[in-house]
């Protein structure tokens, strides 16, 4: 496992932690440990990690033996004792209690000594009762005893918390899981589990919901067997799933605002569209954690084993990463290599997520529509309209228990769009498609409905579309300025230098859009990957010249758009990490305090920072990886220190801030220097199509009406690839502009139809 930077390691070993992938997650650990074998902190991190997380106690023995040889701390000869105890090695667990009372201060602190009486207590409780199971057994068989048997729950009971180990005077707080933790069939993998009310010794429960804290939290601590706590979680789980009133997934589900309407929403699906339904609610209101919602629901209830989102291209690794870091859920993606290597593996796998431009072509079609799906979900489903399609034909096809519809404009041109639509839903419903003509379009009008009342009727038995007015969502606004910088002579230099490079050095399509777009963000981002290609006279030119370059013009644009908001919080935005490491060192010798979060940080440094933020720094310096969910409207200055190259990322950021809950007016400041990619980049968002004036949410269905289905990124670079100058980088952004004017035409005029035709009879 390779790594570029030991930051690198750090962070994958948190992603794997995230998903539940332990294994590689400890490599991890392991490879960092190899180059800081004594790292006090790097060591008491795998020790927490294999027992409180991992609940493997074998792999944390060693690494507690050598924290012993490094400290003489109590706490860590405690887990030891308490670990050998656990696998009935009753006499090194004696040997390591001794040592653990031995060095316990005589005046401990009240938290030491509350820990050390749970701890010893335990220990000693289970070295009492692995003697008794020895003597017991040897009298029943005349045979040596495992001392692996499980204690009764009135002796569990004596003591359930772990003594956490940490460094005394080290800051960062270590894991409060505790270390024996209840072992569920399809608990969601790295999740903190909720065991202090029920020790457990390893006992397998296989008892639904998978997430214990759904089920425990009501529990009295005091019940007196096993037996009856399987029970009363078996009651517990039961009368819960006896209906959909009450959703199980809430407490499962992390950094997601949950709004009432979308509760009632998912409940509604539930309930009673059974599963199959049309979500239509309006730019902005949250069609995908409403889906993510359903998912993880029939999941949590067993109701559903495999998934399959079919999404436009552009759309699968946003729909990826929102299911993995709010919903916990893993799953596969035709931009996968598997896909590509063995797709009749690829199509049986549990939890999928597939362009529908892929699923559609001709060798894919026939390999998933063999598969049976317990759920699908459909992404921007109005591609779906035309029957006479090949993508209308696949869904239709699809071996499915439930499906879900998602557009947030079902109709672009006529009302048998509609009728398309919810015969892949329920077929039937509305009879065939002349009968469909005869009693609901008007005499030679596609796009007018007759006998409204009763269409009205049959569509809310498969539709739901909730809309701003109803659910009463009012924000204040929002104001957009682009400062378009004028570069220096030595900047002009470096980027057409860089140009030049990119085009005669034959890098891949991956190195070259990095680096044009760290190009785009700072100097100092920029001479960080070049640093790492093979060197040459045209590439030790451009890093001469980033070495000789104080300041940036963005930089020095940044300070003062600082020093005229000095009453107000600003949170900057940046891609890149060398380039918060560029912004920290600017703000630094200027004397501005500032806080800092990035997608590195743990969790609790993570809401340090935003606290920092909130309460004494006037600057957050951020990146996008991480933030989700995560509450900035305190906050209403922004500045996006550079440009993703995918407009959706751009409104993520602006989210951030303007969202509900927000009170005050939005300010948004975007720099970019002339005659890069992100200035011709920015001229057509902010000026053809006037991107800051529009709802968040309402690029993704702009971009889904151009004639492309190419993502943004990828038109981005083809742009650069055929031009030679800069005339030809501003034609082919102008062509493009005037693509991206057509396609929000076309949305616009979808938009009003759907207005005109479902107005606001469909809400929660």
């Amino acid at each position: 496992m390779l790594f570029r930077t030991h930051e690198d390691t750090y962070q994958a070993y948190q992603r794997f932690a995230e998903k539940g992938n332990f294994k590689k997650a400890y490599h991890c650990l392991e490879s960092l440990l190899s180059q800081f074998p004594r790292d006090v902190q790097l060591i008491t991190e795998i020790v927490n990690f294999s027992l409180f997380e991992w609940g493997k106690y074998e792999m944390a023995r060693p690494w507690l033996i050598t924290l012993t040889k490094i400290r003489s701390f109590w706490a860590d000869y405690a887990l030891l004792s308490r670990g050998e105890a656990d696998l009935g090695n009753n006499r090194q667990a004696r040997k390591y209690l001794e040592q653990a009372k031995e060095l316990l201060p005589k005046q401990p602190s009240a938290e030491d000594k509350r820990k050390a009486r749970e701890t010893f207590a335990y220990i000693e409780s289970r070295l009492e009762y692995n003697d008794s199971i020895k003597t017991t057994k040897k009298k029943e068989t005349g045979g040596p005893a495992t001392g692996r048997e499980q204690p009764p729950a009135s002796q569990q009971a004596r003591a359930s918390r772990k003594a956490d180990i940490q460094e005394p005077a080290v800051t960062k707080p270590v894991s409060q899981t505790p270390s024996a933790q209840i072992k569920q069939e399809g608990t969601t993998p790295g999740r903190e589990r909720e065991s202090s009310l029920i020790p457990a010794f390893n006992v397998p429960l296989t008892i639904a919901p998978p997430d214990p804290a759904t089920s425990l939290i009501n529990l009295p601590a005091n019940l007196s067997s096993l037996k009856e706590i399987k029970l009363r979680m078996e009651y517990t789980h039961l009368t819960i799933q006896g209906g959909f009133d009450e959703l199980l997934c809430l407490n499962s589900i992390r950094g997601v605002e949950k709004f009432w309407y979308q509760i009632e929403t998912v409940k509604k699906v539930l309930k009673y569209f059974r599963g199959r339904v049309l979500l239509c609610d309006e730019v902005g209101l949250g069609k995908t954690i409403e889906a993510g919602m359903v998912i993880k629901e029939y999941l949590l209830r067993g109701m559903a084993r495999n998934i399959l989102i079919l999404t436009p291209p552009a759309l699968v690794s946003q729909w990826q990463e929102e299911m993995q870091v709010k919903f916990g859920l893993e799953f596969a993606t035709t931009d996968d290599p598997e896909a590509m290597e063995d797709p009749e593996r690829f199509w049986k796998g549990r939890y999928i997520i597939a362009s529908l431009h892929t699923a559609k072509s001709k060798r894919n079609m026939p390999l998933v529509t063999r598969e049976f799906f317990d759920l699908l979900v459909v992404d921007e489903a109005h591609h779906l309209r035309n029957r006479s399609t090949l993508a209308w034909k696949l869904v239709n096809q699809f071996q499915k228990r439930y499906i879900l519809l998602l557009s947030a404009t079902p109709l672009q041109n006529n009302l048998i769009e509609l009728f398309n639509l919810i015969t892949l839903l329920k077929p039937g419903q509305f009879k065939t498609e002349k009968l469909f003509r005869q009693e609901y379009l008007a005499r030679g009008n596609l796009r007018t409905p007759a006998n409204k009342d009763k269409l009205r009727e049959l569509l809310r038995e498969v539709m739901i579309r909730n809309t701003r007015s109803a659910i009463d969502l009012k924000l204040p606004r929002r104001y957009a300025t682009t400062l378009r910088i004028e570069p220096t002579e030595v900047e002009r230099k470096i980027y057409q230098g860089l140009n030049d490079y990119l085009r005669g050095n034959g890098l891949n399509r991956q190195t070259v859009t990095l680096l044009l777009r760290e190009a785009g963000s700072s100097p100092a981002a920029l001479r960080g990957t070049l640093a790492r290609l093979p060197p040459n006279r045209y590439q030790q030119e451009i890093m001469d010249r980033i070495g000789a370059l104080e300041d940036s013009s963005k930089g020095k644009a940044l300070l003062d758009i600082l020093r005229r908001n000095v009453s107000e919080k600003v949170v900057i935005f940046t891609q890149f990490i060398k380039s918060v490491d560029y912004l920290t060192d600017l703000l630094r010798r200027n004397g501005i305090s500032f806080a800092t979060f990035k997608g590195t940080l743990s969790n609790w440094e993570k809401n340090a920072a935003i606290e920092n933020f909130r309460n004494e720094a006037p600057v957050l310096i951020s990146t996008e990886s991480g933030g989700e969910g995560r509450n900035l409207q305190f906050c209403n200055t922004m500045v996006n220190f550079d440009l993703p190259w995918n407009p959706m990322r751009i409104e993520q950021r602006i989210g951030r801030l303007h969202r509900i809950g927000q009170t005050r007016d939005v300010f948004i400041f975007n720099l970019s220097l002339k005659e890069t990619i992100e200035d011709h980049m920015m001229d057509i968002l902010d000026h053809k199509i006037n991107m800051f004036e529009m709802v968040i949410g309402e690029i993704e269905p702009i971009l889904g009406h151009l004639e492309t289905e190419e993502d943004f990124e990828n038109i981005i670079l083809e742009i650069w690839l055929r031009s030679q100058n800069e005339r030809d980088l501003a034609a082919g952004f102008a062509r493009f502009g005037d693509e991206l004017l057509k396609a929000k035409k076309a949305y616009v005029q979808a938009k009003a139809f759907d207005e005109d035709i479902f107005g606001e009879d469909y809400e929660i």
